[in-house]
């Protein structure tokens, strides 16, 4: 009997790391073929790019920066008045008119977007996983509420809603990428996975599993969910766009609370784009509108590429 059991137990377990292993290489052969995406493989450049300089910022200040005159909040140049000024070797990119580092802002600013993007790209993916995996999957009752909440979110647009609740409540970027996540994965994202686990669950494999005494949580995590891996991901990248977008619109409308980010650059920008200098602030907002637009449009790239890639029916043409 306990030989039995030995023989069993590490049976088992390379059984287990067989179906790890197996996303795993079908995941790193999917990533072989983004790499040949020229489209995709720009879009990741200038993702790393914003990575580093959101990485930079704190170590700039840490080492090179002087606090007091590159600051992004409350840094001022004495030396450079009257402010703002353009771009000059101290500056790169000039001062505002309060005396502050545009650059030095513009990288904070990274560091808002990429948590803005990645925080509501994980609380939509979760919930949309689980509200679409199982109404899919179990169906019934089930189905029936779960896809009822779903409806009601998709008449929902989440930057309406963010922005009527604006008028109501001053927000954090937290509670901005926590809101839209919720109303995304809540809404169409949901719907989406649905269909896609009812395509898995009507594949012969599932009914073989069924057959060999596999339960529902067996064929859930071995079948499913690796199975949905590939739209969720999808899903993530396209998320990212939507809630940086979503949230520079909340802080050009000044409807969050008062923090740096671009959107809040674009804002102050052009609240006091003629103050002190009769030809505008140009230098102040145009790097964080075209900040904005390359790094919403590196996503966008990435998420078309995966979805060329991860796509059967794109990939067969």
């Amino acid at each position: 009997m306990s030989s039995v059991a030995c023989r069993s137990g590490p049976g088992r377990l390379r059984v287990r790391l067989r179906h790890v292993r197996i996303p795993w290489q079908r995941l790193r052969a999917d990533g072989r073929l983004l790499l040949h995406q020229p489209l995709g493989l720009l879009g990741l450049v200038v993702i790393v790019g914003f990575g580093l300089m959101a990485v930079a910022h704190p170590l700039l200040m840490a080492t090179v920066w002087n606090r007091a005159r590159f600051d992004p909040i409350v840094g001022f140049d004495p030396t450079q008045v009257p402010h703002p000024k353009p771009p000059t070797r101290q500056h790169l990119l000039g001062t505002d008119n309060f005396g502050r580092d545009v650059l030095s802002q513009l990288l904070a600013g990274a560091r808002v977007s990429f948590g803005v993007g990645l925080i509501a790209a994980l609380v939509a993916v979760t919930i949309s996983t689980l509200l679409g995996g199982a109404a899919g999957y179990f169906g019934g009752l089930a189905d029936v509420a779960l896809m009822g909440v779903a409806d009601v979110f998709v008449l929902l647009p989440a930057p309406v809603v963010l922005l009527i609740f604006g008028l109501l409540l001053r927000m954090q970027w937290p509670v901005v990428a926590l809101a839209y996540g919720l109303l995304t994965g809540l809404g169409g994202q949901a719907v989406v996975v649905k269909s896609q686990t009812l395509t898995i669950k009507a594949r012969p494999f599932i009914e073989a599993a069924r057959i060999a005494g596999g339960g529902d949580g067996h064929i859930i995590r071995v079948h499913i969910l690796p199975g949905l891996m590939p739209l969720t991901v999808v899903h993530a990248v396209f998320t990212v766009v939507g809630a940086v977008l979503t949230e520079s619109l909340l802080s050009f409308f000044s409807r969050t609370s008062y923090y740096l980010s671009w959107g809040t650059m674009i804002w102050l920008g052009q609240e006091t784009f003629r103050w002190f200098n009769l030809g505008g602030q140009w230098h102040v907002i145009l790097p964080p509108a075209l900040a904005i637009m390359l790094f919403c449009s590196a996503f966008y790239l990435v998420g078309r590429a995966l979805d060329e890639v991860l796509n059967p029916r794109l990939r067969r043409q």
